[in-house]
């Protein structure tokens, strides 16, 4: 009986150190607690830079070389100088991981632990097994199917003047010799085409769509006579990149306002460094707090001071942040462009006190996402 019972103790016992053993696998230390002299890796938390791609329309009107003249064929509401106009078309929010330096710790490990660090040099994966083997089985990757990559959208160009335009295409007499009453006669002229065309008064025999063909151009050399007394207007696209990397506000309850970029329908967008004098377009940071619990926790567990001195000495499991849901919006007159994303420094930084088998990390957010038995 004592013999058994003598096993039993010294089972526990290997089972208890077997446990501790593993358990030193790996730990992580802040700096100033970092052990000199071991097999270890430096790594930051990450961080989250937001990104606002931004789509501007640029609107050039000119001015009709006859518009004084705009009455002879009755037109109203014509562009009377030449002007630049601009107008937000869209702004698109997304998200980039950056490492904060900040919060940077000293990884040790034992050999025989798989330790992976993204491109941003933040930990994605840490364990005994490569991390495709860490993800249960409904989680584990499939090769990516190839997809055909859809061409990027081209920038459009700002055309020549309607007059040069139409000139080259033969659309338009020389305009040296033309007048504002020549110009009313040769759209009288074409407008007489159009009519024979849609009577069947033309000579010769002639298919459907030949027949659409010419009224079309006959449609569109009118357009560029009127022109010349209405005006023209032509447009752009306009893209620009806008990175910002937003602090942790001090109440989390409370919306962060910042400062993207400057904009005016007159000068266009400048830079938030620019001395020009226009409205500064503004994101609005809004927190859901959903890490108000661990923010709590956390808070407690800085207060105990021998857990601190505990955690100084013999370090953690890892270090990881609990990201926060926040919604980013910007507004612009009656236009609202707005996206939910995960903002990894409004959230928690907490830790792992042991050291499981393998752990997975989100490579955007960062936050925990799987724990491998």
């Amino acid at each position: 009986m004592k013999k058994i019972f003598g096993k039993s103790i010294l089972l526990i016992a290997l089972s208890i150190l077997s446990i501790d053993v593993f358990a030193q696998q790996y730990r992580s230390f802040t700096l100033d607690n970092a052990p000199f002299g071991t097999n270890g890796i430096y790594y930051s938390l990450p961080q989250t830079e937001l990104v606002f791609d931004v789509c501007i329309e640029k609107i050039t009107e000119y001015k009709g070389c006859y518009a004084d003249y705009a009455y002879l064929l009755g037109l109203k509401n014509i562009i009377l100088s030449d002007e630049v106009s601009y107008r937000i078309k869209d702004i698109k929010i997304r998200t980039k991981t950056i490492a904060d330096n900040s919060s940077t710790y000293f990884l040790q490990y034992e050999d025989g632990v798989c330790v992976q660090l993204n491109d941003a040099g933040c930990l994605s994966a840490i364990g005994k097994v490569p991390p495709q083997q860490m993800m249960p089985p409904c989680e584990k990757k499939r090769p990516a199917r190839a997809t055909k990559q859809k061409p990027a959208a081209e920038t459009k160009s700002t055309l020549p003047t309607y007059e040069q335009r139409y000139l080259e295409a033969g659309m338009l007499e020389s305009l040296p010799g033309m007048t504002a009453d020549k110009a009313v006669k040769q759209i009288e002229r074409l407008k007489e085409k159009q009519i024979d065309i849609l009577s069947g008064s033309i000579d010769g025999t002639y298919m459907n769509n030949t027949v659409e063909y010419m009224y079309k151009q006959l449609d569109e050399m009118i357009e560029a006579y009127v022109a010349m007394f209405a005006g023209s207007r032509q447009s752009e696209e306009l893209h620009y990149t806008f990175t910002i990397i937003p602090e942790k506000p001090l109440i989390v309850e409370q919306d962060l306002l910042v400062g993207v970029f400057k904009f005016s329908e007159q000068e266009g967008v400048k830079p938030l460094n620019s001395p020009s004098d226009i409205p500064t377009i503004v994101a609005n940071l809004h927190s859901f707090n959903t890490t108000k619990e661990q923010t709590k926790t956390e808070a407690q567990k800085s207060k105990d001071d021998k857990l601190q001195k505990r955690l100084a000495k013999k370090g953690v499991g890892v270090y990881y942040r609990i990201p926060e849901k926040v919604k980013v919006s910007i507004t612009s007159g009656e236009k609202v462009f707005d996206k939910t994303v995960n903002i990894s420094q409004f959230g928690q930084t907490t830790c792992i006190m042991d050291c499981p088998s393998g752990l997975l990390f989100d490579p955007e957010s960062g936050a925990l996402k799987h724990i491998a038995k």
